[in-house]
C-alpha cells in the first residue's frame, strides 16, 4: 500500500470502497481520419433516399411516370446540429483475499443525452406532404371507370373497323394500366404510398400532371372514352420542418430532438493478481510492480434505441471479457504506469433497423432482429508522473486503442429482410484512436504504512480527449473523470 500510484490489488483482509464519476461531451466526430459534425448523418444537401430509404421507391415510380429514370425526390437542404453528453457514476467494492489476489465488482449509473436540432431549407426541394389516400380516392375511381370503359370497348370490337385505332386503344390500355399502378403505389396504396410526393408546382409534379392530362386527351379525342377529367392530388407547398417531423414520427416512427435516458450501465465483476510488488520499499521511492486483472462485463445496461437517430445507450448490450496487464516503474520523483488491455466482445441478439449508417431515417420495414458480433479491442497506454510529494503527483497519459470490424447476421431466416444485407450495420466499425490525458493523483496508505496513521485513501482527477482517430466513426470526446477510494481492514 505504500505507494503514490493507486495499486491494482488490495491488501489481504482489506475492503476497498470505490466511487468514480465521469462526464463526457462531444459535438464532433472523426470519420476515416477527418473531423465532421456529429450530426453529419442527419444532414444532406438534397434530402431524399440518401437519408430516407423509404423514398427510393417513390423516386423510381415518379421516374417511370415522367420518363426520367434518374429522378430522385429532393426535399431540400437539411442541416443538423447534434450535441451528446454522457454522465457516469459508479460504485464498487474490492476485497483482498490474499496478499496477491483481489476480487472486485462495480455497478454504474449512466445518464446519456443527445440533443439534435434539424434545420430544413426547402426552397431548392420539390417534395411536399402527400395529401393522403382519402384525397386521392375520387381520382382513382375516375381513372378506373375510364379503364373499364376502354376495356369494354375493346372487348366489344368497337375499334375493329380501324386497325390503327384498335392498336392505339390496346397500347393506351397497357400504358394507362401501368400508369395507374405507379400512381396508386405512389399516392394511395397503404403499403407503398410515399409520405412525400412532388409538389404541383415542381418540374416533376408538372410532368406527372401533364402525363395524366395527355392520357385523358387521348381517351376523349381519339378513343371516344370521355369523362376522365380529375387529376391526382399533389401538394401545393414544399415540405417544411414541421412536415419533416410529421413524416419521421408518422410512417417512419422516428423521433428527433432530445433523447435522454438514465439507467444502470454494464456491471463488472473480476479478480486482480499482483505478480510482483517491489514499489516504494523502505525509504526508497519507485521500484517496480506489476499486476494482471480479469473482469467479466455483464449486459445490464440498455442499448441505444432504434427509434431515435444518434441515440446513446447506457451499455453495450453484450458480454465482454477484459484482461488488463499493468506495470509501474519509477525512480525518485519520476515514474510511469504502463498498461495493456484486451477485450473479447461476445455476440448478442437485438432488434435494429438494418440500414447503412448514413441512412439514419430508415423505416419500420427495416426493423428486425440481428445477431451482432462486435470486434475485439486492443489498447495500450503510458501514464508518466512526477511526484510533488510522496503522496501527490502530476500525471499525464497517452492511450491508443484499436477495434476490429464487427460482424452482423440475421438472427434466423424468419428475420431476414429481402434484398438487405445485414452487413450494412458493420460499415466503418473498424476503428482506432489516440487519447491524451492530464491530471493529478493522491494516494495515502495511512495506517497501512509501517508507522503510519489515518484512513488509507487514494483519489484522482483527470481530463482526457481524443486527439486523433482513424477508420470508422469515433466521437471527438472531451471527458473529465474523478475517482475516490477508501480502505477498511476486516482481518
Amino acid at each position: 500500500m505504500a505507494a503514490q500510484l493507486a495499486p491494482v490489488g488490495v491488501p489481504k483482509g482489506t475492503v476497498r470502497l470505490e466511487l468514480e464519476g465521469s462526464l463526457e461531451t462531444f459535438d464532433r466526430r472523426f470519420r476515416n481520419g477527418g473531423r465532421e459534425s456529429y450530426g453529419t448523418d442527419l444532414s444532406s444537401p438534397a434530402l431524399g433516399a440518401d437519408r430516407i430509404p423509404i423514398l427510393a421507391d417513390a423516386g423510381l415510380r415518379v421516374g417511370r411516370i415522367i420518363g426520367n429514370p434518374d429522378y430522385r425526390l429532393n426535399l431540400g437542404v437539411l442541416t443538423t446540429d447534434a450535441l451528446a453528453d454522457v454522465g457516469t457514476g459508479s460504485a464498487g467494492l474490492a476485497l483482498g483475499l490474499t496478499s496477491q489476489i483481489t476480487i472486485f465488482g462495480r455497478i454504474p449509473l449512466v445518464r446519456a443525452r443527445v440533443q439534435t436540432t434539424p434545420s430544413l431549407i426547402s426552397s431548392s426541394g420539390d417534395g411536399g406532404l402527400n395529401p393522403g389516400e382519402d384525397s386521392q380516392l375520387p381520382f382513382f375511381q375516375n381513372f378506373d371507370a375510364a379503364l373499364t370503359a376502354l376495356s369494354d370497348k375493346l372487348a366489344a370490337g368497337d375499334y375493329n373497323a380501324s386497325p390503327a385505332t384498335r392498336s392505339l386503344a390496346e397500347a393506351t390500355l397497357a400504358d394507362a394500366t401501368a400508369l395507374r399502378a405507379d400512381l396508386f403505389g405512389l399516392l394511395a396504396d397503404p403499403t407503398t404510398a410515399s409520405p412525400v410526393v412532388p409538389t404541383s408546382a415542381s418540374v416533376a409534379g408538372a410532368a406527372v400532371l401533364a402525363r395524366v392530362a395527355g392520357l385523358q386527351n387521348t381517351l376523349d379525342s381519339s378513343l371516344a372514352v370521355p369523362g376522365f377529367t380529375l387529376a391526382p392530388a399533389l401538394p401545393s407547398a414544399p415540405l417544411d420542418e414541421d412536415g419533416l417531423r410529421q413524416v419521421l414520427a408518422g410512417p417512419l416512427a422516428l423521433r428527433v430532438g432530445e433523447s435522454s435516458v438514465t439507467f444502470r450501465g454494464d456491471a463488472e465483476v473480476g479478480a486482480a493478481f499482483t505478480l510482483i510488488d517491489r514499489w516504494d520499499r523502505g525509504n526508497r521511492r519507485g521500484g517496480f510492480r506489476t499486476a494482471v486483472s480479469v473482469l467479466l462485463r455483464l449486459p445490464t445496461g440498455l442499448r441505444e434505441r432504434s427509434d431515435s437517430p444518434l441515440d446513446i445507450g447506457t451499455g453495450d448490450g453484450q458480454t465482454d471479457v477484459q484482461v488488463d496487464l499493468v506495470a509501474d516503474i519509477g525512480a525518485g520523483a519520476f515514474g510511469a504506469r504502463l498498461g495493456g488491455t484486451y477485450v473479447r466482445q461476445f455476440p448478442t441478439d437485438f432488434q435494429a433497423r438494418v440500414a447503412d449508417p448514413s441512412q439514419p431515417f430508415a423505416g419500420l420495414d427495416r426493423l428486425t432482429f440481428v445477431r451482432y458480433n462486435p470486434g475485439d479491442i486492443i489498447a495500450i497506454n503510458v501514464k508518466p508522473f512526477f511526484r510533488l510529494a510522496r503522496t501527490l503527483a502530476l500525471q499525464a497519459g497517452v492511450q491508443h486503442w484499436s477495434r476490429k470490424v464487427d460482424q452482423a447476421f440475421y438472427r434466423s431466416p424468419a428475420d431476414a429482410l429481402t434484398g438487405v444485407d445485414p452487413g450494412v450495420l458493420t460499415q466503418e466499425t473498424a476503428a482506432n484512436a489516440t487519447l491524451l490525458s492530464a491530471g493529478i493523483t493522491y494516494s495515502n496508505p495511512g495506517r497501512f504504512r509501517p508507522g503510519g496513521a489515518g484512513l488509507p485513501v487514494d483519489a484522482s482527477w483527470a481530463y482526457e480527449r481524443v486527439l486523433r482517430a482513424g477508420g470508422g466513426r469515433v466521437p471527438a470526446t472531451h471527458r473529465v473523470r474523478g475517482q475516490f477510494r477508501v480502505y477498511f481492514g476486516l482481518w
